[in-house]
């Protein structure tokens, strides 16, 4: 073979092998191409099915605020009125499930700051504290059923813990306090808020509030503004545990609590305190409750809304403000 044969031979080779190499690369490019696009399109659908069920819920929470301005008696709130309760709807594919509850009806964190925490007082004497902190403390002596069994020194310590959160000094409370110093010896280490409790959430930050305390909690808790009273007609039974004369610390018995719910009037709510307060079944249970901040009505609602559709499900927990015949939303925030 002669050179010139050779030399085009080598390079009709090596232009095989370039054009090998080109049709590799542009079908590596095009899988690649094919997967990103897939992947943005799902991204694009995600995110289009994701804003469907914002708007779903942004719907369900009008349509909330719409049965509450239909209350005939805002002096009065109670379960009964048909705004309690939670209510699937499905329309075109999509799911929601609507529930309203009366924020009212649990104890508010920043009502747990002040009392007589510095003082000489026994960390057990009653008089130590504001009756707001003493539901609080006979709240966490409840979940003894829930393997959660705390004595009223604990109670008190997570207490002294939690006044200390909301206090703007840095004096710790009692033996259960903490301030500054304690929570930067921790890793990582934060400091504490010293003021009002902004979530529900932020109670985790506390000293002593472990996750299985904190799940116990969760549900008889509520972040409002500081002052709001507490709706003896939409209480849990396990709240109205909390009820008990000024001198004890410790909560109502689960019996006692029953006997308490059966003697409920028979149009489902008091008309004001003083009837609570008056009702037969406490003479027999042998208590007179300190109604101090309890009410019969409220201000605030937390709406609980699911939308569900395709494969995305979305829930959103608002805070509605009664504002003399209208609804406001006070605090909006996505529930994972």
């Amino acid at each position: 073979m002669s050179a010139c044969s050779k030399s085009l031979s080598s390079e009709r080779g090596t232009v095989l092998i370039m054009a090998l190499l080109i049709v590799g690369v542009v079908a590596a490019l095009a899988v690649r191409f094919t997967a990103d696009y897939q992947l943005g399109l799902a991204k694009a659908e995600s995110r289009w099915h994701g804003a469907q069920a914002r708007s779903y819920l942004l719907a369900a929470e009008t349509v909330a605020q719409f049965v509450l301005e239909m209350d005939p008696d805002p002096a009065v709130d109670y379960p009964d009125e048909g705004w309690g309760g939670e209510t699937p709807v499905e329309f075109g594919g999509v799911w929601l499930f609507v529930s309203i509850t009366d924020a009212q009806s649990r104890i508010n964190l920043n009502d747990l700051s002040g009392g007589d925490l510095t003082s000489q007082r026994a960390p057990t004497d009653p008089q130590r504290y504001t009756e707001p902190q003493r539901r609080f403390i006979r709240l966490l002596q409840t979940f003894e059923q829930e393997g959660v069994p705390l004595n009223p020194d604990e109670a008190v310590a997570i207490l002294e813990a939690v006044v200390d959160w909301l206090d703007p000094d840095n004096e710790v409370s009692g033996f259960g306090g903490a301030e500054a110093d304690y929570y930067l010896g921790l890793d990582p280490e934060y400091l504490p808020a010293n003021g009002e409790f902004k979530s529900v959430e932020e109670l985790r930050m506390v000293r002593y509030i472990t996750p299985d305390l904190m799940e116990l909690i969760r549900p008889y808790i509520e972040v409002l503004p500081a002052g709001q009273s507490l709706n003896v007609n939409t209480m849990s039974p396990r709240l109205l545990r909390t009820l008990n004369s000024s001198d004890n610390l410790m909560p109502l018995s689960e019996v006692q609590a029953e006997q308490l719910v059966q003697g409920w009037p028979q149009d489902g709510y008091f008309v004001d305190v003083a009837a609570f307060q008056g009702d037969s079944v406490w003479a027999s249970l042998g208590v007179t409750p300190d109604t101090n901040g309890l009410g019969v009505g409220t201000s605030y609602f937390a709406v609980n809304t699911i939308a569900s559709l395709v494969e995305q499900r979305r829930a959103m927990r608002s805070i509605l403000q009664r504002n003399n015949d209208e609804f406001v939303v006070v605090r909006r925030n996505d529930v994972y």
